[in-house]
């Protein structure tokens, strides 16, 4: 006889053998980047600074996992493109803060368009309620890792 906890994992290797096989198929689409002529980096760098405004690239680091090094390099290629502009903090000139654009944000906003078009298109077969409570399932999920982030951060 399984013990409860050997069910639960069961469960729980299931999830994560559907969550590997759905994620890529999903970031083959999104994380295209000749599509908006940016990497997948520098996509998901304009996304922090789309839902956070200005940022420090220290800040960012690890928001994006990555060094402060290789903010700054991103912030570079981003900052050529026109996309984010960079400005020294008044308080302390050695804090820089990275800030989108218009034109960075605008390129954001049609990404995102693009992604939940392609969602769309994606998820068409489903019908209204199983898309509810895929939904409300999400949503369960996103909680349930902001409160074990609570829970594990470092004090």
């Amino acid at each position: 006889m399984l013990s409860e906890w050997s069910i639960k994992m069961r469960k729980m290797k299931a999830i994560y053998q559907k969550l590997e096989s759905i994620f890529p198929k999903y970031y083959q689409y999104i994380d295209n980047p000749t599509c908006y002529g940016l990497t997948p980096a520098e996509v998901y760098l304009l996304q922090i600074l789309r839902k956070k405004g200005g940022c420090s690239v220290t800040a960012l680091a690890p928001m994006l996992g990555v060094t402060p090094g290789t903010v700054t390099n991103l912030t570079d290629r981003l900052n050529n493109k026109g996309y984010v502009v960079r400005e020294r903090g008044e308080e302390d000139r050695r804090v820089v803060q990275v800030i989108p654009t218009g034109e960075g944000l605008k390129l954001v906003d049609r990404i995102n368009e693009d992604r939940i078009a392609m969602l769309g298109r994606v998820l068409n077969k489903l019908d209204e309620k199983t898309i509810d409570d895929l939904v409300r399932m999400l949503e369960d999920i996103d909680r349930c890792f902001t409160e074990f982030r609570k829970e594990t951060k470092p004090q």
